[in-house]
């Protein structure tokens, strides 16, 4: 069961830099935070809570301050403005957020924060392994690769306004007597609309793969290639074998691959075995452990293959697992 959210709420009144800094750690991730003025005071309000692998906060900075991170989390961040402006520098570019404009980054790549004088804004954070999580759900795929989303998105416009309206939601559903307040449950299916508005609304590099149509023909040699991994599943094998079992040559396969599959052939098998191990654990009549599991479809060191499923689908093996558990219980 998804506990329910814990509470912080600061009123931080003429604070000193290293009573921000500490703020920071606790609820985001450690950061140096400086006043304008050299030895200048800093005056904030700031709510904050959590649920599982969400984070949602409101609050505003009437004196203004920097906060340089040292150890950035790997979380993805919505920031709603409520007033005045906010940017975020990531390398050598700068998002910009004032009223009228929502920023949505990956922490972790944050060098840092600038809030202006009265700036106010509701905050959403999404772990990195829930975001990979809801990714993976929405293409029915692994997610191999980093999500690349950084962007600055207008809240007049049509996906703005909508996912600027879930964020206020979110936010009232919070921001009550405790009496008032959703289930854990109501919650977790929120933040989660939101990811799904926010992979849907904001580019990143599974962009096209998420609006993509269904693929034009095979040619033959691709498809010999995908019957013959079919069939070996369990097996090793090497690009060279599956060439040759296709009757192509290695480029040719490589070739393939990249205009029908936009991935390489190695890259394709594991996808074929990561999805089937999913589908095995997740199937409420499989009797197979999770190592009998991987090894039939061909993986064999069972570390890697743990980090890697994880990378892949935002959980666990054993997560996946206690899920089908779940449902088989809910349904006796």
């Amino acid at each position: 069961m998804t506990h329910f959210a814990r509470r912080r709420a600061f009123r931080i009144v003429k604070a000193d830099a290293d009573e921000m800094s500490e703020h920071y750690a606790k609820t985001l991730s450690p950061a140096k935070v400086e006043p304008f003025t050299r030895g200048g005071r800093i005056l904030v309000e700031d709510r904050h809570f959590s649920l599982g692998p969400f984070s949602i906060w409101a609050g505003k900075c009437h004196s203004g301050m920097k906060v340089t991170f040292s150890q950035p989390s790997d979380v993805f961040v919505l920031y709603l403005p409520l007033s005045n402006a906010m940017e975020i520098d990531i390398g050598r570019s700068r998002l910009t957020s004032d009223p009228g404009t929502a920023l949505i980054a990956n922490m972790s790549q944050f060098d840092k924060l600038t809030l202006h004088e009265n700036r106010g804004h509701i905050g959403v954070a999404f772990e990195r392994s829930a975001m990979v999580s809801q990714l993976s759900e929405m293409l029915d795929a692994p997610v191999l690769h980093n999500i690349e989303l950084s962007a600055a998105l207008e809240t007049a416009s049509v996906a703005g306004s909508r996912l600027a309206a879930l964020g206020h939601l979110l936010w009232d559903c919070f921001d009550v007597e405790s009496d008032n307040r959703v289930s854990a449950i109501a919650a977790d299916h929120l933040f989660r609309a939101a990811m799904a508005m926010i992979l849907e609304a904001v580019p990143h590099n599974y962009s096209e793969r998420l609006k993509r149509p269904a693929s034009p023909a095979m040619p033959r040699n691709l498809k010999r290639a995908i019957e013959y991994m079919v069939a070996n599943i369990s097996q090793p094998m090497t690009v060279a074998e599956i060439a040759r079992e296709a009757g192509t040559s290695v480029r040719a396969l490589q070739t393939a691959f990249q205009q029908f599959k936009d991935t390489t052939p190695l890259s394709f098998l594991r996808q074929m075995r990561l999805e089937g191990v999913r589908r095995t654990l997740a199937d409420e009549t499989n009797e197979l452990s999770i190592a009998q599991a991987a090894r039939a479809w061909g993986f064999t060191h069972m570390g890697r293959f743990s980090a890697v499923y994880h990378d892949a689908f935002g959980q666990s093996p054993s997560e996946t697992a206690r899920l089908r558990n779940k449902r088989q219980t809910a349904a006796t």
